[in-house]
């Protein structure tokens, strides 16, 4: 009897499986035709639009044409705005401070527009600071900086911080204080105001009594340092000379161990060849000292103020526009939109006559 039970079971897996195939196939054709349809629907509406603008073509023509013209007479009899960027260096973590007086001097020149205020800050003529329209600064980020600077943070965290840290979500976190130098850029009318306003301009980028302060001691404090290394080396040069002058005794005695000058130099062994001292090692000292010294002229130079300009204003700004800040690409276009706005609002106003007349009746 169960052998009579196979064949009836077999076809009717065959009949599941096919019914699962047309059901298949029933949705996959849908989802095609759904895909076609919205390419039809696209296709059928950039037809009625080529077709609307065709039938329209020389108002459009008109409208671009009638707004070049307006457009090119407005950017012609308007001030033409100069840009210039400087970049500076900020020593002592003073980037906060710079940054809220670029925010001053610019609440001063865009939103204020207090030119006298302006002028009295950077030592210039009112007339010149009623030219000046913004300042601006951002840092400049360099990824082999962010790089470096991600690796020393990377090494001063523990073990839990390492796993749960990576080099993403460092630069997410990081805010323009972190950055040591900085863009700045100012705009103007003027073409050649930038250099007229650079010294000025650079002395009160961090007007802070701390930062003066601070700055004073620092440079007590290399003047010091300074100080003591020369008078290390000048010791070090007697030392060495007096070393000569017992090597040279030495070499002029008899060479007999009873009679022979010894120095010691650390704690004494048995070792009778180490007894006499090698000046070669103080020489090394010295050269030493020399290198830290040339390395505190350098920061000498460095932290020789708050800020230091790596890069100053060019003599003479230069074109900062924009095309979509130029009338003569932003008006035709914006009359091309008006002229298609109003035949749309043409067009359904027509619609709706129509439909409320077949309503009526």
């Amino acid at each position: 009897m169960s052998k009579d039970l196979q064949p009836s079971s077999q076809k009717s897996e065959e009949v599941d499986l096919g019914q699962l195939f047309t059901v298949i196939g029933n949705v996959f054709n849908r989802f095609i035709g759904f895909i076609v349809s919205i390419f039809k629907g696209v296709y059928k509406i950039i037809l009625l639009l080529l077709l609307h603008i065709y039938k329209r073509i020389f108002w459009y023509i008109g409208s671009l044409i009638l707004g070049l013209i307006i457009g090119g007479f407005i950017d012609f009899n308007s001030e033409k705005v100069y840009g210039a960027n400087m970049y500076v260096e900020t020593n002592f973590k003073s980037a906060r401070q710079v940054y809220e007086n670029i925010k001053q001097f610019n609440q001063l020149a865009e939103e204020d527009k207090d030119s006298l205020e302006l002028a009295k800050i950077l030592n210039i003529s009112v007339s010149d600071a009623a030219k000046i329209k913004g300042f601006y600064i951002e840092p400049d980020l360099d990824e082999n900086v962010m790089a470096k600077m991600y690796s020393d943070f990377y090494k001063h965290l523990d073990s839990i911080s390492k796993v749960e840290m990576n080099y993403e979500l460092y630069k997410q976190s990081l805010t323009p204080y972190n950055f040591v130098i900085h863009r700045i850029g100012v705009a103007s009318v003027d073409k050649y105001l930038y250099q007229k306003i650079e010294a000025s301009f650079t002395k009160e980028l961090s007007g802070n009594e701390y930062l003066k302060q601070l700055l004073s001691v620092n440079r007590d404090n290399l003047g010091k340092k300074d100080k003591t290394l020369k008078e290390q080396i000048s010791k070090t040069d007697s030392l060495v000379n007096e070393y000569l002058k017992i090597r040279i005794n030495q070499s002029n005695k008899e060479a007999m161990a009873d009679s022979s000058t010894n120095l010691y130099m650390g704690a004494p062994d048995n070792n009778n060849n180490n007894l006499v001292v090698n000046e070669a090692s103080i020489l090394e000292k010295k050269l030493d000292l020399e290198q830290e010294r040339r390395q505190i002229n350098v920061s000498k130079v460095e932290q020789q103020s708050v800020v230091n300009v790596l890069a100053g204003f060019p003599k003479s700004g230069y074109d900062i526009s924009v095309w979509h800040q130029k009338k003569k690409f932003t008006l035709p276009i914006m009359f091309f939109v008006a002229t298609f706005l109003f035949f749309l609002l043409f067009g359904l106003k027509k619609y709706l006559d129509s439909e409320s007349k077949n309503l009526s009746i």
